[in-house]
């Protein structure tokens, strides 16, 4: 069987509700190493072009009266990097927000604050790439034509610390890449209590532990299919 135990953690959400009410009390969101390492584990699938997804109609069929997704990815909108695809999850087990340049606005910010006061959420992933147009524009010395994709380049903007608009040069862009991703994970916990008090406080275990949100910028190679841990 294809999927991952983050599918089975998923798929839980459609035991009876007599079978989860004799469950100990307390968060019962999985651990995000555990969740992270897991990630790492099915990109290695996609990098070698192993996917396969042979139980689409079962997993449909039990996640129609709920989800658990216990990850929550803020991945760019590029069209070549499918969140699911590229760590091998199928239905269930991811909760994607997809904007220009992996920044989150209001209704972004929004939608990881649902997954979380849910709490469904244990890892926050944010999606850097190659190739990312947004970032690319943003290094453009001159705006662009229309007033959102100006806010847009100029919120990319703030994270270029040092780094030169040079757009062709390929070095530049990785490193602006890499500083955007960054600043997209420090952004959620600068402007939302829901994500910075998890990441500070973190949340009680069933057997009694403290248990934190981890949140981990990281790029998507075009050319590879590999994602790695922005440093």
């Amino acid at each position: 069987m294809r999927r991952t135990w983050i599918l089975i953690v998923a798929l839980a959400v459609c035991l009876p509700l007599a079978a989860q009410e004799d469950k100990p009390k307390g968060d019962e969101r999985p651990d995000p190493e555990a969740m992270w390492k897991a990630l790492q584990t099915g990109n290695l699938k996609f990098e070698a072009g192993e996917l396969t997804y042979p139980d689409l109609v079962e997993e449909r069929a039990k996640l129609v009266k709920g989800q658990i997704p216990p990850i929550t990815i803020l991945s760019c909108s590029d069209s070549r990097v499918p969140a699911e695809l590229a760590f091998n999850q199928s239905l269930g087990a991811l909760f994607v927000v997809r904007t220009a340049g992996n920044v989150a606005d209001d209704s972004g910010l929004a939608s990881i604050e649902y997954a979380l006061k849910n709490k469904w959420t244990s890892l926050i992933v944010v999606l850097g790439h190659e190739g990312c147009g947004a970032v690319e524009a943003s290094l453009v010395p001159t705006d662009p034509d229309t007033p959102s994709l100006i806010a847009l380049v100029q919120r990319i903007r703030e994270s270029f610390f040092g780094i030169p608009y040079t757009p062709t040069d390929e070095k530049v862009v990785l490193k602006a890449t890499e500083a955007n991703a960054r600043a997209s994970a420090a952004w959620l916990m600068a402007h939302s209590a829901v994500v910075r008090d998890p990441v500070i406080n973190g949340w009680k275990t069933p057997d009694g532990k403290t248990m934190r949100l981890k949140i981990v910028p990281a790029y998507y190679s075009l050319k590879t299919g590999a994602v790695r841990e922005i440093e």
